[in-house]
């Protein structure tokens, strides 16, 4: 029997609510749902791409895979990728990406064919059917990791999808994006496991005045170079920044996770899962071996009616406004904590999938869950790799100049 083909879907900056909320039409999302499996608490690892990526294509957390934000580092040749083990069991793998995914980050390691495309200043899924003709070519089995940047900032839709003023037409790209997807899905063919996931979730304006005072403060804090000469002022205009990596709020972290195809038996999955839970997962479905040492187990007891344990989810961020300094947390169904790179921790209350409190920080009220989460920022951090970047001086500039054009840097 052939084993199954594996097409891997990454939604830049997609929102869980985005999916299994009912404020946005995504009828081919919940086609997969609905007869695959559907888990409704997914943690992003972190909320910047290139170290999203790291986590889930080793299911090690950073400071194991050593991809610690989108500058400057590169995946550590200590781990096994996603890519690298199902070559060794006999798989075609193919990645089709964008955006700050370039091959000197060593993210592509292990892909016999690799692309990588334009992120801005291209039509609105322009490369789709080139990507659907070279999909339909591939030798069985294969594995196909595929990036898309269409719901990224700055948010847009095709001609005949109205862009909203409200979310900044964050809705509007959404939308868009389930509909144009639905050639790439036939061409998946039936053999395949469909992943549909979002590297990190996204932070954007509720309302249009919400919107304009976003786009104000940004003019401010441009126009008067504020950083220089009122530091207080521009930070406190800065937090009504939007987009991602800056912090660990829950809609930065929370993302969908769809699992479907053969051998995969409709169900929703309430409990929290990880990103580094992901390759695990999909090597467990194809006989492919496990790598070993890695910081992720499988989920297929969980898929298949049984219960899964409560892992707490390690996560960081690392994103390019914070100026190289690191936010890490942990967070479970119940509780978050975070712990800043200077002053005061803080531990929220999530009450287990009902609207959490990020407001109020109960970090003395509750100092032994404050300890226990602690404890494991701590583990995770101790197998922190230290090594170089292991880029060229050509390589790193190459990845610089990319996130300036990209509107990173």
């Amino acid at each position: 029997m052939t084993p199954p083909n594996v097409f891997f879907l990454a939604i830049d900056s997609l929102r869980a609510d985005a999916v299994f909320g009912d404020h946005i039409s995504t009828p081919n999302f919940d086609a997969h749902a609905s007869r695959g499996a559907g888990f409704k608490q997914c943690v992003a690892t972190t909320t910047t791409t290139t170290p999203s990526f790291s986590s889930m294509l080793t299911g090690c957390y950073p400071p194991k895979h050593g991809v610690r934000g989108l500058q400057g580092y590169q995946l550590s040749q200590g781990v096994t990728t996603w890519s690298e083990a199902f070559a060794a069991a006999g798989y075609s793998t193919h990645a089709e990406v964008t955006g700050p995914l370039l091959p000197a980050t060593g993210i592509l390691r292990g892909f016999q064919e690799s692309r990588h495309r334009p992120a801005y200043r291209v039509p609105f899924f322009g490369w789709r059917d080139e990507v659907v003709e070279r999909m339909r070519a591939y030798a069985d089995p294969w594995f196909m990791m595929l990036h898309i940047w269409e719901v990224h900032r700055p948010y847009r839709a095709p001609p005949d999808f109205a862009k909203r003023k409200d979310k900044a037409g964050y809705e509007a790209a959404v939308h868009a994006t389930d509909d144009w997807l639905a050639p790439v899905f036939e061409a998946a063919g039936d053999n395949t496991i469909v992943v549909i996931t979002g590297d990190h979730g996204e932070d954007y304006p509720d309302t249009h005045l919400e919107f304009q005072l976003v786009r104000a403060a940004r003019r401010l804090r441009r126009g008067f170079k504020l950083s220089g000469w009122f530091p207080f002022l521009d930070n406190k205009l800065a937090g009504l920044e939007i987009g991602h990596g800056f912090a660990l709020y829950e809609h930065l972290v929370r993302v969908p996770l769809i699992i479907s195809g053969p051998g995969v038996a409709p169900a929703a999955i309430e409990e929290q899962v990880r990103h580094i839970d992901l390759f695990p997962t999909i090597a467990d479905l194809c006989g492919v071996d496990i790598p070993t040492g890695i910081d992720g187990r499988s989920l297929r007891s969980g898929m298949e009616g049984g219960s899964l344990v409560e892992e707490p989810a390690y996560m960081e961020a690392v994103g390019v406004k914070l100026g190289g300094d690191r936010i890490a947390g942990v967070r479970t169904p119940d509780w978050k904590l975070l712990k800043p790179p200077s002053g005061k921790s803080a531990l929220y209350k999530l009450n287990g999938g009902a609207p959490p409190d990020e407001k109020h920080n109960l970090y003395r009220r509750y100092p032994e869950v404050a300890r226990q989460l602690e404890s494991v920022i701590d583990q995770v951090n101790s197998t922190e790799v230290v090594a170089e970047s292991g880029m060229t001086s050509e390589e790193e500039a190459t990845v610089e100049q990319h996130l300036r054009d990209l509107g990173y840097l």
